[in-house]
């Protein structure tokens, strides 16, 4: 056996590779396309959606920002609760149309500047003031200056507004005074706390008790609080006083004493005890009388009152004619607190009464109405909202996954190929992958060796084409149990149902688009990324209820289904409800499916060895087949060292 080594030279056509080149190129162009939408959408997204720490971060960089919506939400309820106080007092002067109760509320937001008051407080005054007495109500000038007088009487006695109010109104209502007695009575009240020992409020508790059989006696106000303050010097005070002085008016009556003018008089009355009973000449006969004129119960008040003419006139002189209630009430209000509660009324006031106020509260109703006769539609779109934003993330996610494996594989396929583009160089993540690659088959040349001899890329390409092959079934079967198996298909199978969703909702999407606008065609879109998700959902809840017979998920399926079909989206593939078309894009994947198993078939060449002398050669008969395989590059040459037995 002789063995000699040919010098020979070889080329060897290849028609493989330019392809896989050009598409090399077409798909790096498309991976960079498509990063780059992925990453606008991601961004309009990100502003469309801010998150809750960058809102966090505004509030505390914007302060200011957020005390004025504090502000508002404080106007704005402000606002309603003013408006629902009118509302109050209107209904009991419900006879005066619009333009006649506009007056009335002119004269709550004047009372309500004069008194320093919120408006609130005024029309809550006017409510309970025009239910205690209705003819303070006739006119809008008698109820505003008995809640004007009501407010300082509040003021001077430290009471709520409302039981000052109720006082106020009582006594006007015992006495039978009219609304512009309002001030002459709460000053009388306020002085006799000045000049006496009982407090406004323990003087109004006693002239709820008597102040009725006060006014039948003839007293006035000013003599009816004189006798409250004697009693209150002897430390009979409030209702206690009130009842005591009832008693004692009613016996002197009986008795029939003070009826010197013709008509009872209590000074009178008490002069003419005290004479009847200087003429009594034992102690024994004196203390008969009194218990006579006065009774057992009210023999004590009787006592007093008639050894106390001096100081019931004093007292009724230092209550006439003063303006103590203004006096006290501007003292109590000389403080911080009041000052800011003054303040705070003040606000109230400005944005309650003004035009521009009563404009707006009338739109935020008719909003607000709005809203509650359309709250049930107006809660379902905005769930609907939330899920296509919600699905739109989604999209986000797994496009920037496919973009990522996408580039991964590019770089894989560089370093396979040795060849790195500037497509490639681009990518970061393709680079990285194909750098990893690289040092990969240098550390193991044995390993890329072994690689080349068990030809990876028909392995790859037979992978690729049993996944078409699978991605072709999932389609052609979409409608019986395609969807549901795209479903564990991660990222391709959530590509392949918008693909789907897309196909079976396109005219709906261009509908939009023309009829719509912009608005309602992202809509469309948003409805039919949410489809791709609910469709595969529905078709395994189907699978998983015929199987095993369980409700919920039946349930399920009918529930999904109502839903999509509410979002208006074709829960069909075509019209007749069945299988895909066979013009679809199915058949065309198929189609290149069955093109690529073609072009992944050996390709075949013989090699015709010639000694460059011309003495030596093989011929291509008896010469061994040699099998070119894609991975040569598109022209090779190099040494062949045949042994020739």
């Amino acid at each position: 056996m002789s063995v000699f080594t040919i010098p020979t030279i070889f080329t060897a056509s290849d028609k493989i590779s330019g392809v896989l080149g050009s598409m090399g190129n077409s798909v790096s162009t498309f991976a960079q396309k498509a990063n780059g939408t992925v990453l606008r959408s991601e961004k309009l997204f990100n502003r469309l959606t801010p998150t809750i720490s960058d809102a966090g971060r505004q509030l505390i960089g914007f302060g200011a920002a957020g005390a004025i919506a504090t502000g508002a939400a404080f106007s704005g309820k402000a606002i309603m609760d003013y408006e629902d106080s009118v509302q109050s007092f209107r209904t009991i002067v419900s006879d005066l149309n619009d333009t006649q109760f506009s007056a009335y509320e002119r004269k709550i937001g004047e009372v309500a500047k004069l008194t320093k008051k919120s408006s609130i407080d005024v029309a809550k005054g006017f409510e309970m003031i025009a239910g205690l007495n209705a003819d303070f109500a006739k006119t809008p000038e008698a109820i505003g200056k008995v809640t004007a007088a009501a407010i300082t009487l509040s003021k001077a006695s430290k009471d709520e507004l409302g039981k000052s109010a109720s006082n106020l109104t009582g006594i006007l209502n015992q006495f039978s005074l009219s609304a512009n007695e309002a001030d002459r009575v709460i000053n009388v009240l306020a002085a006799g706390q000045a000049v006496g020992a009982s407090s406004i409020t323990q003087t109004a508790d006693a002239f709820t008790v008597f102040g009725a059989v006060a006014k039948s006696a003839g007293l006035s106000v000013e003599q009816s609080t004189a006798l409250v303050e004697v009693l209150a010097s002897k430390q009979i005070q409030g209702a206690e006083a009130g009842t005591a002085l009832r008693g004692t008016l009613l016996a002197l009556q009986k008795a029939g004493v003070g009826y010197k003018s013709g008509v009872f008089n209590m000074r009178d009355a008490i002069v003419e005890v005290n004479q009847k009973l200087a003429k009594k000449k034992t102690a024994m006969e004196k203390d008969a009388y009194m218990t006579d004129v006065f009774g057992v119960i009210n023999r004590t008040t009787g006592t007093i009152l008639t050894q106390s003419v001096d100081a019931y006139d004093k007292f009724t002189q230092g209550v006439s004619g003063t303006s103590e209630a203004q006096k006290a009430a501007a003292i109590n209000t000389n403080s911080l607190s009041s000052k800011i509660s003054e303040l705070s009324a003040k606000w109230v006031t400005l944005i309650t009464t003004s035009d521009k106020s009563k404009t707006s509260l009338s739109g935020v109703k008719s909003v607000v109405g709005f809203l509650a006769d359309n709250l049930e539609t107006i809660v379902m779109w905005g769930g609907r909202l939330l899920l296509f934003f919600a699905a739109w993330k989604a999209a986000l996610i797994i496009g920037k996954a496919l973009i990522a494996g996408y580039n991964i594989v590019l770089g894989i396929q560089g370093a396979l190929t040795g060849v790195a583009s500037i497509a490639i160089g681009k990518s970061s993540i393709a680079m990285g992958a194909y750098n990893l690659a690289t040092k990969a088959v240098t550390a193991a040349q044995w390993l890329w060796n072994a690689a080349l001899m068990a030809n990876p890329i028909g392995l790859i390409i037979l992978g690729v084409t049993a996944l078409i092959g699978l991605i072709v079934a999932i389609v052609a079967k979409w409608n019986e149990w395609g969807a549901a198996v795209s479903l564990f298909l991660g990222p391709i199978g959530m590509v392949i149902s918008i693909i789907q969703s897309f196909r079976r909702n396109w005219d709906m999407v261009v509908e939009s688009f023309s009829k719509g606008g912009i608005l309602e065609g992202i809509k469309a879109i948003g409805k039919v990324l949410l489809d791709a998700v609910l469709m595969p959902v529905q078709q395994l809840m189907g699978i998983i209820g015929k199987l095993t017979g369980w409700k919920w998920a039946e349930q399920a399926v009918s529930g999904i289904e109502k839903f999509r079909k509410e979002l208006g989206v074709n829960v069909t593939t075509d019209e007749s409800g069945d299988k895909l078309a066979p013009t679809t894009r199915a058949g065309q994947i198929q189609a290149q499916a069955d093109a690529n198993a073609e072009r992944s078939k050996e390709v075949n060449g013989t090699i015709k060895i010639v000694d460059h002398t011309g003495k030596a050669q093989v011929d291509p008969d008896s010469s061994p087949w040699i099998q070119l395989m894609p991975q040569f590059s598109s022209t090779t040459k190099g040494v062949f060292s045949p042994q020739v037995q």
